[in-house]
């Protein structure tokens, strides 16, 4: 049998550790609508390199300078991490 502190110590039980923490943050994130992640936390720039994807014509884009997601006033000419393109 295992001592109960070595299990504790474990790299198993601190990844499910992690992965609860991480769900629990989740659900208290989805669970209010005014809670948006601050820029820095997607890497948010004004304006994107890559091409054709920018907050413009991302879904979570909205008219004139804001975001679902995304916390503070938003360029269209930007671009973060979690950009994701509009249903057709």
């Amino acid at each position: 049998m295992t001592d109960h502190n070595e299990e504790m110590k474990s790299r198993r039980f601190i990844i499910k550790a992690g992965a609860l923490v991480a769900a629990t943050a989740g659900v208290a994130l989805a669970g209010s609508a005014q809670a948006k992640v601050p820029q820095k936390g997607v890497q948010y720039v004004a304006k994107s390199v890559k091409p054709n994807q920018n907050c413009g014509n991302c879904s979570n884009f909205i008219a004139p300078n804001a975001c679902k997601v995304v916390d503070g006033q938003i360029a269209p000419t930007g671009y973060c991490m979690i950009w994701a393109p509009k249903a057709r």
